[in-house]
């Protein structure tokens, strides 16, 4: 997408009047956060920042975004963005290049429109930015565009996944009603276990389908009803947060995808860390064995979520090396409320008002977590811990990744089961997880239809989409990735 602007009379960056020599608060950051340097040429005639200049501005009474080089107070079109302003919020502040491009993916129009608003250019960045696209996400953009246009379809089309989630929410229902009514020998202990391992995959399932689609802005057109969909089935239903998810799945994962040091999904330092996920970490005599452990760890996955919430997303404002804005007291208050009222179903009502026997409930709850962490947690690292995928590197002194965007979203993703409507259903269509890191607005239900364009098109480009035939391949492929990085302080990336 083009940001349309008047062409300026470009300058060397080292020998024109703008130049400046970075400073050592600039090279160090703010609290110790690094700062990279922008390579490309300043513009004349307009104001410089640092990225911690533009951080400051992350209010509704303020708020500026840069994308490229170029920074924007878009402070005005919060009320007026068709996206409703919580997303801008979540975005004050930031390099917002990539977010930008990847949430518009099929017009220009937003480009065309954002040049008004241009305040000044960036010298350096918090994090390092990715090439210039060549032409392949600009061909696949336009080339998916038109599979829509061309058959009328909504990309955004959200009656697959209400219809969907009203029979995951029944299941939901009954199978927790065989926790309560099931209790005091009404019903064999397997039979109500059973209940807690089906309602375990059916929280989880719902997370995967219409709560990931909303935090995407992916199901319907209205922003509101992103808002009050995403809320419910993530906050309300599951004891969760989507303001805690936006900032580490949205602007984390989706951008710096397997990025060590800055993907909230792996570890944030090359020591310390309970996993050895790629060759960017230090190896210790303990991670022999992590194969073994993590594979037991994953099931508190969901309890881990729930806890971070308030102590990362609240208290400390921060999401791995992800900046969380101020959320303000209304949306504090009400993910308070939200975990209040999660309890309040999940337990109080449980336990004081249909007077459950207590242990057994619990126990058999706890079970049910641990369904929903190993489902959940096995989805998510199949598609990113692997042999087969990249783990780019943060330390970049030129200010750049070495990829472009695009291409560095498909080398860090592996897909699977391609054509399997039943693998399609079970992981949310996390199986076509380049399509979806390429195209996170989109639906899900649509990424089987659009799998063969996005395939072509990076075939034409020389992009390789990895790619394993089924669930279990790539269930094998990760815990080989554990295993061999666990197993000797010197392991190769490709086998």
């Amino acid at each position: 997408m083009t940001v349309v602007e008047p062409a300026p009379k470009i300058i060397n960056r080292r020998n024109g009047p703008l130049a400046t020599q970075k400073t050592s608060s600039e090279a160090s950051g703010s609290n110790g956060r690094s700062s990279f340097p922008v390579t490309t040429p300043r513009l004349p005639d307009l104001p410089e920042y640092t990225w911690q200049e533009v951080a400051r501005h992350n209010t509704p009474a303020s708020c500026w975004v840069y994308i490229g080089t170029k920074v924007y107070d878009i402070t005005p079109w919060l009320d007026r963005h068709p996206g409703g302003r919580q997303v801008l919020l979540l975005a004050a502040g930031r390099d917002c290049t990539d977010l930008f491009i990847s949430y518009h993916p099929f017009t220009e129009l937003p480009g065309k429109m954002l040049a008004k608003f241009c305040v000044g250019q960036v010298r350096t960045t918090e994090f390092p930015q990715f090439q210039p696209d060549s032409g392949f996400y600009a061909e696949v953009r336009a080339q998916v565009g038109a599979f829509f246009r061309d058959r009328k379809m909504d990309p955004k089309d959200p009656i697959p996944g209400f219809q969907r989630l009203a029979v995951m929410l029944l299941c939901a229902a009954l199978s927790f009603a065989l926790l309560i009514y099931g209790d005091k020998g009404a019903l064999p202990w397997y039979v109500r276990a059973a209940g807690a391992v089906v309602f375990g995959f059916f929280q989880a399932i719902v997370l995967l389908h219409v709560m990931h689609d909303a935090s995407h802005t992916a199901i319907g057109s209205a922003a509101k009803g992103w808002q009050w969909i995403g809320k419910f089935c993530m906050d309300w239903f599951a004891g969760a947060s989507l303001n805690s998810w936006h900032n580490q799945h949205i602007l984390g994962h989706h951008v710096y995808t397997n990025v060590m040091g800055i993907d909230p999904d792996l570890p944030v330092a090359a020591t310390g860390d309970i996993r050895r996920v790629c060759l960017h970490q230090r190896w210790s005599p303990v991670y022999r064995f992590q194969y073994v452990y993590l594979s037991i760890l994953y099931g508190l996955l969901a309890l881990k979520f729930r806890l971070q919430d308030i102590t990362d997303t609240v208290v400390d404002k921060t999401n791995g090396k992800i900046r969380v804005n101020d959320l303000g007291w209304r949306e504090t208050a009400t993910q308070l409320l939200s975990k209040a009222f999660w309890a309040w179903w999940r337990w109080y009502l449980p336990l004081v008002y249909f007077h459950v026997e207590p242990v057994s409930f619990v126990a058999l709850s706890l079970l049910a977590e641990c369904i929903t962490g190993y489902y959940l947690a096995f989805n998510f690292q199949v598609s990113h811990v692997s042999p087969l995928v990249d783990f780019p590197d943060k330390e970049q002194p030129d200010g750049r990744f070495p990829l472009e965007w695009a291409h560095s979203q498909v080398a860090t993703t592996l897909d699977y089961g391609y054509g399997s409507p039943v693998t399609a259903f079970m992981t949310g269509a996390l199986n076509y997880q380049s399509i979806h890191h390429l195209f996170p607005s989109v639906s899900q239900y649509h990424y089987p239809a659009i799998a063969p364009t996005v395939y072509r098109v990076a075939e034409k480009h020389g992009v390789k989409i990895n790619y394993v035939a089924s669930f279990t391949e790539a269930f094998r492929m990760h815990i080989k990735q554990l295993y061999t990085l666990g197993v000797n302080e010197e392991t190769f990336h490709h086998y």
